[in-house]
């Protein structure tokens, strides 16, 4: 069956977006190889300064729109950063990109305006992404490194995100004020009125932190859900949840020292939880976060939610009761209507997941052995 060209309304979105890009980069002179061209050989500097501009543009809308709450950051997803295999194919592109003299966006956009030249390259692009596709049992492996979720390059660099926006935003003042001097043309008023538009926002970004009113909202949002037990997950919802295959669900067990015998709920991810920082979360994605006795899971739900993480949830007692309530359930020992329900909704899932569901009822607490555990 063949994937549709869009899934949902996001997809139908970015048409537009994608329609006034092309006609941006052609505005620009990035349609044609020759000005790309002519930029590998250090005569004409306008994808630098056209790509700067827009990279610094969008940096400074991101970080005041997250910095004044109107922006959540969790909802921004980033992509995986895995060093080596991204290089080689920084260098295949390189080498690509300078035998063509256009990029896959600017192939496109040559392409759609007649030029032949554009034409070949896009034609290029999809006989790579065939062969590509046809050996990825043999490139499969080097492009699965190593991969390093939700790294930024403030993170990497021990800095406080403002003052990676604020270098960022100096650089490229400068080098749309200079670049004009190395080609040895006029430089005309629009650097400097970029110059002087992005520059105060960039350095102010240095000495700006989250301001008092956003932070106090959602730390007051955050324990208004802890308050509401908004942050648990039922194990039997959780259980429905996989039966199911919720979309975008993730189930995370973040206990230390997990050995690879070790029982983990079926279709779950180890990420101990000082990794935890890292995780890259799409906004639409559920997580289920689940530890032994639920400190280290309730620690996590935390960190998460502080990062703007949207629908994240613990585990309601931890693994202790998914086996005793999915794996192992046993009739209530004083029956009602309810309890009985549940009991027979735990026993259909319990036979799905292979457990074994009992037919007389639990001992009382305090008349077995408490199950020894050796991770939180």
């Amino acid at each position: 069956m063949m994937a549709p060209w869009f899934s949902d309304a996001a997809g139908i979105a970015a048409l537009p977006v994608g329609l006034a890009f092309g006609a941006a980069l052609e505005r620009a002179g990035l349609g044609s190889a020759r000005t790309i061209g002519d930029q590998l050989r250090g005569r004409d500097f306008t994808v630098v300064k056209v790509m700067f501009s827009a990279i610094v543009t969008a940096m400074l809308g991101v970080y005041w729109a997250s910095t004044l709450g109107w922006l959540d950051l969790g909802r921004v997803s980033i992509p995986e950063t895995d060093l080596l295999p991204q290089a080689i194919g920084g260098v295949l592109f390189g080498a690509g990109f300078a035998v063509a003299s256009l990029c896959p966006g600017t192939a496109c956009v040559s392409a759609g305006t007649g030029r032949k030249d554009g034409a070949l390259a896009v034609l290029g692009l999809f006989i790579g992404t065939l062969v590509v596709g046809l050996g990825w049992s043999l490139l499969g492996p080097v492009a699965e490194h190593a991969p390093r979720e939700g790294a930024t390059l403030a993170g990497d660099l021990g800095l406080a995100p403002g003052w990676v926006v604020g270098g960022l935003t100096v650089a490229g003042a400068l080098v749309i004020t200079l670049t004009p001097r190395l080609e040895g043309r006029p430089a005309g008023r629009a650097p400097g009125v970029f110059a002087a538009a992005v520059l105060p926002l960039g350095l102010l970004a240095v000495v700006t932190k989250e301001g008092p009113a956003v932070a106090a909202h959602r730390l007051d949002r955050i324990a208004a859900e802890i308050a509401s037990e908004q942050d648990h997950v039922d194990p039997l919802q959780l259980a429905e949840w996989l039966k199911a295959g919720q979309a975008g669900l993730r189930v995370i067990d973040v206990r230390d020292g997990v050995s690879a015998e070790a029982y983990q709920i079926p279709g779950s991810e180890t990420v101990p939880l000082e990794r935890l920082g890292e995780l890259n979360v799409e906004p639409e994605d559920i997580v289920v976060l689940y530890s032994d006795g639920g400190t280290h899971a309730a620690q996590g739900w935390v960190l998460l939610r502080a990062r703007g993480v949207p629908h994240v949830y613990v585990l309601r007692d931890g693994l202790a009761a998914w086996e005793d309530e999915v794996m192992t359930p046993s009739p209530p020992e004083h029956p009602d209507s309810a309890s009985l329900a549940r009991y027979r909704r735990a026993r259909a899932l319990s036979l799905w997941f292979g457990g074994r569901p009992s037919s007389t009822p639990r001992a009382p607490a305090g008349t077995t052995p408490t199950r020894r555990r050796n991770t939180c």
